[in-house]
């Protein structure tokens, strides 16, 4: 069935009925940043009142009739938006009744938004035609702007103005607020109206765009009709059905590949010529694109298609992107860059695209089909074309439109064919379209079969999805609430069974920073993409459910939010598996939901200008470079396009990376909850560095001025401030001598591509605030001396709150059913984070950079230069071994000697055998420690040389070994594997078999041929590999090999360590220091290992021995948990690892295996079910509280185990459990024992939740030796449901945890006494009063007390009275001032002295 876009929306006017204006982009940001979300408003027009009218206006024109016309206008910016309303015709007199209801919602809630009403007479003309001629019109303001003008809704009465509201927009009015004294109004003319907001309409907004006028009698698809012919009155929802679209494909004509070769000349040439004229003169403008240019030019970078559902007014959601792939020959592959595609005949969908439709003749299926090209920016340079930058453009090519509920529409069972549009034409996307001349021949056949082959065609089958769920209206009304942290589009439910990732990704639509990414590589330039080093790193996981609600704007899935903390789900009614159902008594495990997520990927905030005017005024070091010029500002809300090439290009090859913490911001509700923090302390690792962890810093509060940025001060081990010097300044050195040869690559890929995981504590009660991120790829210069950006992070946390149980529950079992906890993610405030990267080195070192140098040979071959044995003479040491002297070694080199030319050339080399010779002349000058410094007499020399003639076989013995020991420095790190080959040759004319010893098993050898291929091929290393080389006897103590005469060898070795010894780890602030001192030797590498390897003969003699001097390095981390559990219990975690599937598998599984620093904890992966995404299960022992366990999990997802793609690092904090069961507003008192050590401490407690908990003894008491303290905690919940809390008991001088308890708290909601429910207005800046009576229900003189369990909407007049017995009294609620309409439940408690509830009242707040 073929179908043309203009015969598919046969609906009068096509989609000239949602044409609008915007209005202005200021006027929106300021009311984005204010406001929330949208108020809907009803408007009603009942008469215009005008005696004289008629006579003075109309006088000559017979048969006139009047209309009114209203639209938006934005007084600041003097401009018209949205759409003119026009009301129907009316007969002229006197009193013209129009009686017309308008209705729209808009989210511009800030003063100066008025709706201008016109009243429009309308006369024919003689030849037939109407002409329309303005009467007068009028101006209603929405929103008042002062608090003493009188309110705006209700009944108005507006004069009408003589002229015409384009007179709106005189220059003579711009800045002015009151039209009075410019509009002269018209005698006794008037209009009688009435506004007032309209909640319901919040309901179906998502049917209708922003700020429209819409009658209730329009037709809107979507809306159930009204018997009262006013739709809009109370709004009901049609029922949405579920739709799939399948075996998608799109074609143009005449082909694929002419249209897009065509349409990359005309691209290519317009940047051409477009860069012709801002950098040639006149005469050179005019030219072909040459072979120069080719490079330079624009390519595909990615096809997709817009799918979406239009209703004539808008989008029913947001339209899903899918990425389209080339079809040759039947075969797909994926869309990636390319300056002409193959012999590719078509584009292909493989997944299905779900959609919900209402069932409607207007409802339309949009398609609009979108090509992203990548195109080089900047000017011409010496540099090569690959390092130029590039940036995406968007262009759409095609769109068209289909309703399938139309009376000649039929499509079951029927491939749709569907005829696409180009040109000038609207459309429901509003972009701009290619025109479809020189695209498609031109068709003059009037047959649809034939025009298949001239036009441009987009294929599907479409069919319902019974077993679907349709998306409900509200909940896409919900998704258009969500803040920038939320996605509805990718997160799939929680109790639904998770499939693999569709081949073909879908989502929400990607902003213009992520197409200059390859798929799973945040904004990478794709002149890296054939880089060495780029395969080595696998793909970022898909996100999960959680996770996925914290996406980054611009980042195409960061690796920081790809894991969800899982528990158990054993709620009643919870649907069980297939697999459970048909396996009869057998018990399989169940799916585990998320119910945690880590630190999110966090967004770059857009601050506020006074927070950052009041930034600039504080003076916080400079960032400068070598010159002392400032150094260049990147904004981290724009798109970085990283180029590995300028990088390499760069002089300035050593890196001093600057992090400057300026300022910290608390937001209300977290101060309400929690408190707000006088000091904080921030702890983080970065790269390779040790853990870093910062002295206290105190918050700077700023002068008058509320919600302005806290500045950070540092506090000295005194306690001083040193406020003189605002912030925080930490620096990180990374030149040549601490990158190891062939790191520098490495180092770029952690900046371009690393997220710094930073926790943020409460410098007082040691509690953790929240956690954030930055994006480090704001570090790379790309050949700057020096950049430098300033990031807005909200600090996050993780808050677990249980349903609620109610106090009087029906349900016998409801009480024994675990309930799983849900978790929501909290904003506790805003830190302000200063990075930079400050360039160093001259032309003269460019071509010793780290880049440039020779990597570490992975062939070890013995020679002169690395063997043990160095010559000297045979000394009588206890350990046998011989003495050099001390410039035998440079004597030996300056004589020119053989070992001289044999020396190594290259500085790595060198640098070798230097650590190595230090190493051998530490241990003998520790031996010569232990012989006897007393020269013996003469007469005892003879017996002392008779005593070492045995010995001297001995030492002979051990200078042989020391001459066939070959020395070899190896850089390792945790869990990834050091590839070595060693070259062993027999010595003996005789064959000999060779057997291989190790005295440590972390070095072993490698006797699998198709893992050594799999090293060599990672490594490049050019040596023959054999097949079978080692033999396998039984009994064996190690491999063995069998060696011709003379013949050599290359003997594959791996060094691999999976055990990693972590000290106590410490809560608490650090001091580190902030000078240049700070870059001095940072790394802090512990102490070398020797590992020795014995290749011995037949005889048991040794052939030749490999020493390998280990010298462990820090490790990268990508993932840091912090997990809270009690004490001395087995922690058990799931932790949700999806995979991407792996191409040439057939089950599109990945192996993943699994490795724990730590011994004693036991770690596994498993699939539940197939298809399911694989699950970490870890099994920590337990430890006493307040231990702090630390270790590392590393997640290997090849076959081999070379290097973790994923390392994570893990934090057990144990704490002493407490279960306590509460109702929400009433006191409960526990105690807790706190037991003193072998010291005297000041002792000062911290709860996380001061509002309702508090600490008794409160303040600092002292804890002798061996004492018990008995600490009493008041617990007043105020939120019913299961709650989690912590109590801190913290050494007050030193600073340190002494005991930390974890409140596990059952709340129960009381049972109200009354319930009320009131309504208040939401305008005006004063809030609204009322008050009730409450009587003293005993005999005797009481005193009560009030609480609230939202005290930010609801005050009392007193939060204490005293009544006699049997006296009423008059309570007062003061409620604060809303500017949002919606309802609320309040609860007010009336206590005792005992703080033990007498009565509950619940108040149903509607604000409207």
């Amino acid at each position: 069935m073929v179908m043309e876009t203009s015969e598919a929306v046969s609906r009068e006017g096509g989609f000239n009925i949602s044409r609008f204006v915007p209005p202005s982009g200021q006027t929106a940001r300021a009311a984005a940043y204010s406001y929330s979300q949208s108020r809907g408003f009803q408007l009603a027009l009942r008469r215009v009142g005008a005696a004289h009218l008629p006579q003075v206006m109309f006088a000559g024109e017979p048969d006139v009739r009047v209309q009114l016309r209203g639209t938006l206008f934005d007084q600041n910016r003097q401009h018209f938006f949205g759409r003119t309303w026009q009301s129907s015709l009316q007969k002229m007199n006197s009193k013209i009744s129009f009686n017309e209801v308008l209705y729209f919602h808009t989210s511009l809630l800030v003063p100066g938004i008025l709706v201008v009403l016109e009243l429009v007479s309308i006369s024919r003309k003689r030849d037939g035609s109407h002409q329309a001629v303005g009467r007068g019109f009028t101006v209603l303001e929405l929103f008042s702007s002062s608090p003493d003008s009188p309110p705006v809704y209700g009944k108005k009465r507006l004069n009408l103005h003589h002229g015409t509201p384009r007179g709106l927009v005189h220059s003579q009015l711009k800045d002015t607020t009151d039209y009075s004294g410019f509009l002269k109004p018209i005698d006794e003319a008037h209009l009688e109206c009435f506004i007032k907001d309209h909640p319901s309409l919040l309901e179906v907004m998502h049917l209708l765009p922003e700020n429209l006028f819409v009658s209730g009698w329009e037709d809107i698809p979507g809306l159930k009709p009204s018997p009262t012919g006013d739709a809009l009155l109370s709004p009901q929802l049609l029922e949405m059905m579920p739709f799939s679209l399948n075996r998608l494909t799109v074609s143009l004509q005449p082909s694929l590949e002419t249209s897009e070769s065509l349409l990359l000349q005309l691209i290519n040439a317009d940047c051409f010529n477009m860069k012709l004229l801002e950098e040639r003169p006149p005469e050179q403008q005019q030219r072909q694109l040459g072979p120069e240019d080719a490079q330079k030019s624009v390519v595909i970078q990615e096809r997709r298609l817009h799918v979406g559902v239009y209703n004539g007014w808008g989008f029913l959601d947001k339209p899903q992107v899918v990425l389209l792939e080339l079809v040759t020959d039947g075969s797909t592959k994926r869309s990636r860059p390319v300056k002409d595609s193959s012999s590719s005949s078509m584009l292909s969908l493989r997944s299905s695209v779900e959609l919900s439709l209402v069932d409607h003749p207007n409802t339309a299926v949009v398609f609009q089909l979108e090509y992203a090209f990548s195109a080089p920016t900047g000017r011409e340079s010496a540099l090569s074309a690959t390092s130029t930058s590039r940036a995406a453009i968007l262009q759409c090519i095609r769109w068209g439109a289909w309703c399938p509920f139309q009376e000649q529409a039929d499509w079951t069972g029927r491939e749709i064919q569907l005829v696409l549009r180009g040109g000038s034409q609207p459309n429901p996307f509003r972009v701009l379209v290619c025109g479809s001349e020189g695209f498609t021949a031109a068709s003059t056949s009037d047959s649809p079969q034939e025009a298949m082959g001239t036009k441009d065609m987009i294929s599907f089958w479409f069919s319902s999805n019974p077993g679907g769920k349709a998306g409900s209206p509200k909940a896409s009304l919900k998704s258009k609430k969500e803040g920038p942290y939320q996605s509805s589009s990718s997160s799939p439910s929680l109790g639904r069974k998770e499939a693999p990732p569709p081949e073909s990704p879908r989502g929400p639509g990607l902003s213009l920073s992520q197409l200059a990414a390859p798929s799973g590589f945040p904004t990478l330039s794709h002149s890296s993409s054939a880089l060495p080093w780029k395969h080595s790193f696998p793909s970022p996981l898909h996100l999960s459910p959680l996770a996925s609600a914290h996406q980054l704007s611009h980042v195409a899935g960061s690796t920081l939010s790809n894991i969800a903390h899982l528990e158990m789900d054993l709620q009643p009614g919870a649907p069980e598996p297939a697999s459970v159902q048909h396996n009869g008594d057998q018990l399989l495990g169940l799916p585990f939901p998320p119910v945690h997520a880590p630190a999110p990927p966090f967004v770059p905030r857009s601050g506020s200008v006074s927070a950052l005017d009041h930034l600039i005024s504080v003076s916080f070091p400079e960032v400068v470079d070598y010159c002392g010029q400032k150094a260049e500002v990147l904004d981290p809300k724009e798109p970085l396009l990283f180029n590995p090439q300028r990088e390499d290009a760069d002089f300035l090859q050593d890196n001093l990376l600057v992090f400057q913490f300026l300022a910290f911001t608390r937001t209300s509700a977290a101060d309400a909850d929690s408190g707000h923090p006088s000091n904080i302390y921030v702890t983080f690792q970065f790269y390779r560095f040790p853990p870093a962890a910062s002295q206290q810093l105190r918050l700077v509060s700023s002068d008058g001025s509320e919600g302005l940025p806290q500045v950070l001060a540092t506090v000295n081990k005194d306690g001083t401030v040193n406020a003189a010097s605002p912030g925080l300044q930490l620096q990180f050195k990374v030149d040549n001598g601490f990158l190891r040869p062939g790191e520098k690559r490495r180092f770029l890929h952690y900046l371009a591509f690393h997220t710094l995981h930073l926790d943020i504590w409460d410098g007082d009660s040691l509690l953790l605030i929240g956690s954030t991120g930055i994006q480090l790829k704001y570090l790379l210069r790309q050949g700057k001396p020096a950049v430098q950006a300033l990031h807005e992070l909200e600090v996050l946390t993780t808050d677990y709150a249980g349903k609620d149980t109610p106090l009087l529950s029906t349900d016998p079992g409801h009480r024994s059913a675990f309930v799983p906890a849900a978790v929501c993610t909290v904003v506790k405030g805003r830190l302000y984070v200063r990075t930079g990267n400050i360039g160093s080195g001259t032309d003269d070192g460019r071509q010793t950079a780290v880049d440039h140098r020779p990597s570490a040979s992975h062939v070890i071959t013995p020679c002169r230069d690395n063997c043990s044995f160095k010559g000297g003479r045979l000394g009588l040491q206890p350990s046998g071994r011989n003495t050099m002297e001390p410039d035998r070694l440079d004597c030996h080199a300056a004589s020119g000697g053989g070992a001289a030319s044999a020396a190594p050339e290259d500085s790595e080399a060198r640098r070798q055998l230097d650590c190595t010779t230090a190493v051998r002349r530490r241990e003998e000058a520790a031996q010569m420690k232990d012989l006897p410094q007393e020269v013996p007499p003469t007469g005892e020399r003879h017996s002392v040389q008779l005593i070492a003639e045995p010995r001297k076989e001995e030492l002979i013995s051990a200078m042989l070994r020391e001459n066939i020991t070959t020395l070899h420095l190896l850089y390792a790190s945790l869990g990834s594997a050091e590839f070595m080959e060693f070259v062993l040759k027999n010595p003996f004319d005789l064959p000999q078999t060779v057997s291989i010893h190790s005295d440590d098993p972390e070095l072993s050898v490698i006797t699998n041929a198709e893992e050594w291929r799999f090293y060599k091929e990672t490594t490049q290393t050019s040596t023959p590999l054999l097949e079978n080389l080692f033999l396998s006897e039984g009994g064996a103590a190690g491999p063995m090999i069998y060696l011709r005469p003379k013949e050599s060898v290359h003997v594959p070795l791996k060094y691999q360590t999976f055990s990693c010894q972590t000290a106590t780890v410490l809560q608490g602030p650090g001091f580190l220091p902030t000078g240049p001192s700070s870059q001095k030797n940072p790394s802090k590498i512990p102490a070398a290992k020797t590992v020795q390897v014995t290749f011995q003969a037949e005889d048991s003699r040794p052939v030749a021995i490999l020493r390998v001097q280990v010298e462990p390095t820090p490790h990268l981390v990508d993932q840091t948990f912090r997990l809270y559990h009690p004490e001395l219990c087995f922690l058990k975690k799931a932790i949700r690892l999806p995979l991407q599937p792996t191409a040439g598998e057939p089950d599109g599984r990945t192996d993943v295996c699994i490795r724990c620093s730590d011994p004693d904890i036991l770690c596994q992966t498993t699939t539940l079910e197939p298809g399911a995404p694989q699950h970490v299960y870890l099994k920590v022992p337990g430890s006493p509280s307040p231990d702090i366990k630390l270790f590392f999990v590393m997640v290997f997802m090849d076959t081999w185990m070379a290097a973790p793609s994923q390392l994570w690092q893990i934090y057990i904090h144990y704490l002493e459990q407490v279960d306590v069961g509460c109702v929400t507003g009433q006191q409960r008192c526990q105690s807790v024992a706190l037991r003193g050590g072998q010291e005297v401490h000041t002792v000062r407690c911290f709860p996380s939740h001061p509002r309702e908990v508090q600490v008794d003894p409160a303040g600092v008491f002292v804890l002798p030796p061996g004492a018990v303290q008995e600490l009493r905690l008041k617990l007043q919940p105020w939120q019913a449901g299961r709650r989690f809390m912590y109590v801190n008991a913290v050494e007050a001088e030193e600073h340190r945890l002494l005991a930390a308890w974890l409140l596990c708290l059952s709340i129960h909601q009381p049972v109200p006494s009354k319930a009320f429910e009131l309504r208040i207005p939401v305008c005006g800046l004063r809030g609204s009063s009322r008050r009730f009576s409450y009587t003293n229900p005993y005999n005797s003189r009481r005193t009560f007390q009030l609480h609230s369990n939202h005290p930010d909407l609801l005050q009392f007049r007193e939060d204490r009275f005293e009544i006699d017995g049997g006296e009423s009294y008059a309570i007062g609620l003061r409620f604060a001032p809303t500017q949002t309409p919606g309802s609320a439940e309040i609860l007010i408690y009336i206590n005792n002295l005992d703080e033990t509830t007498e009565e509950t009242f619940c108040l149903k707040v509607n604000y409207s």
